[in-house]
């Protein structure tokens, strides 16, 4: 793949051992997950880094980072919570190390997400999450943890329109999905990932398959098509 630019953030030629990524539909942290995120870390090696971005600023970026360090603890995950970058970038810089085998990217703010990973100290922080992806780790993000880690996201709680993701993966993702409620949203055309929630799909280089409840879906060629749950398939396009 060629080098590419997303969201203000240089991402070099993927390599070959790029980590699994997880787009989930959302109500994440809840018991109904627990069977995709034990998947989930059954392909991660290594311990867990939540980065709550899509919160506020204090008690609610507390309470979301408690919410999944109690969730993953109970999966049998070791986890760590990145410092709140908008407080301290040197302090969430340094707990994203080497090593890490998975980083989770809660639901929230869309929109504050993105500024998390793109805007604050110029994009370091999501730079560094694509390095670590590239270098093996996992990435899962639920509701607008997925939406932003793909080459467009939706920012409902701003201006309502289209903006540059990560580009970890093609197209745009609409969380809370279930069949026909993407009527709601003006999308463009291109492939849109329908994750419904406590469901999503998992990638691996370029092939996916779908897990947690729900029926994972994609859209190609404004057609809806259910993603597999035997085994593996390619991703379209």
């Amino acid at each position: 793949m060629c080098s590419l630019i997303t969201g203000g953030i240089e991402r070099s030629t993927v390599s070959s051992v790029t980590g699994v990524l997880c787009l989930q539909g959302g109500r994440e942290l809840t018991p109904r997950c627990e069977e995709m995120d034990t998947t989930v870390l059954a392909r991660s090696d290594g311990q867990v880094v939540v980065l709550a971005g899509a919160a506020r600023v204090g008690s609610d970026y507390a309470g979301a980072s408690a919410r999944a360090v109690a969730h993953y603890r109970k999966l049998g995950a070791e986890v760590v919570v990145v410092p709140d970058p908008r407080d301290d970038i040197s302090a969430a810089l340094a707990a994203l190390r080497d090593g890490i085998g998975l980083v989770v990217l809660p639901g929230g703010s869309p929109g504050g997400l993105l500024d998390v990973l793109t805007a604050i100290d110029g994009g370091s922080i999501g730079r560094r999450v694509a390095e670590l992806w590239q270098s093996g780790s996992a990435v899962s993000g639920a509701s607008a943890g997925a939406m932003v880690m793909c080459a467009q996201t939706v920012r409902p709680d701003r201006d309502g329109g289209i903006a540059a993701g990560l580009g970890f993966v093609a197209g745009l993702a609409v969380p809370h999905w279930a069949p026909g409620s993407d009527r709601r949203w003006s999308l463009p055309d291109g492939l849109v990932w329908g994750l419904p929630e406590c469901g999503g799909v998992i990638i691996a280089g370029d092939q996916m398959t779908a897990v947690g409840r729900g029926h994972p879906s994609v859209r190609v060629d404004n057609e809806w098509h259910r993603i597999t749950r035997d085994g593996t398939e390619p991703i379209p396009g």
